[in-house]
């Protein structure tokens, strides 16, 4: 099967597959897309000890391991490892179970095909904050956009099927998915614009992203994933809890069942592990929208959340 999950960075991230109920069921048939961001080649030297530790236990996983790239890899060192022709695409193997997905390739897994576009702009440094000079080569790489050449081969290969596939694996949004999703905060940029074109002209299952941090259903076939994990062709709004991992996070508004009645209200605390005395999925203080100048505030099980809300 063909499992889906937002990014990693590096070893900051990788702990939600750890002893959850997804990765533990998993075996060595199974395949688990990594939606950018993937971060264990990010040292601009070298691979330094704590990359090795995990792309070592990555290695060892009964799942294979694939991943776009996002904006937060060092690209020079992605670049420099073998290439391959795999599953009717090209990859980078990083380790024998830990493929990097090239840009613009179309891969066959599963009876289905897997239409992969990495990279994104980076929105904490370099050009976006004015510290190009400060970070270039080191934390920060221009080739985090995809090249012109890179777009023009993804829309060959899309062509080539016919302008169809089972899914799209990007770590972007199209730009009007993003401005819906982010209220104006990314601008639109040649990679968002690129897959604007693609999510009008393609015709897809399902599309799934990373990059902004939240589990969320931008539209029925269209997926943002950060800390879930899903099966292909899955939404967030029909996965699994998974304890420890809240869908939600701070901030967030949400939707949610309160003694029969539908309200939305502010993420104020998540609790992983559930209540003190019940430990069984996560739960949240939501405060409820009120005129009250002390809002109200109740809490609540995940299973009583019916979706993140983009009305604030």
């Amino acid at each position: 099967m063909i499992y889906l999950t937002g990014d990693t960075h590096g070893y900051i991230d990788i702990r939600k597959l750890l002893k959850n109920t997804v990765t533990e069921q998993m075996t060595e048939n199974d395949y688990l897309i990594i939606c950018g961001d993937f971060g264990l080649i990010w040292n601009f030297k070298r691979e330094i000890r704590k990359e090795k530790k995990w792309l070592k236990w990555l290695n060892k996983q009964k799942w294979t391991t694939l991943f776009a790239d996002g904006n937060h890899e060092c690209f020079p060192r992605l670049n420099s490892y073998p290439e391959k022709e795999w599953h009717g695409g090209k990859v980078h193997e990083i380790r024998p179970k830990v493929l990097h997905l090239m840009r613009g390739e179309i891969f066959e897994l599963e009876g289905k095909s897997i239409f992969v576009m990495g990279g994104a702009a980076s929105h904490d440094r370099g050009p976006a904050v004015g510290d190009t000079e400060q970070v270039i080569g080191r934390f920060w790489w221009p080739e985090e956009i995809p090249s012109a050449e890179e777009h023009a081969h993804g829309l060959e290969n899309l062509a080539k099927h016919g302008n169809k596939v089972n899914y799209i694996v990007t770590h972007c949004l199209p730009t009007s998915l993003q401005e819906l999703v982010k209220k104006g905060k990314y601008a639109p940029d040649a990679a968002t614009d690129y897959l604007e074109k693609i999510y009008h002209t393609v015709e897809f299952d399902h599309w799934y992203c990373g990059h902004y941090h939240y589990d969320l259903d931008a539209e029925k076939n269209v997926t943002i994933l950060f800390t879930r994990i899903l099966e292909a062709g899955k939404n967030v709004r029909d996965s699994a809890m998974m304890l420890g991992v809240p869908k939600y996070r701070r901030g967030e508004a949400v939707l949610f069942r309160n003694n029969g009645d539908e309200m939305i209200g502010i993420v104020k605390e998540p609790y992983p592990w559930g209540t003190l005395t019940k430990h069984d999925e996560p739960y949240y203080d939501i405060e409820l929208f009120s005129e009250e100048k002390k809002k109200p505030v109740v809490k609540v099980r995940e299973s009583q959340i019916i979706e993140k809300s983009l009305i604030r």
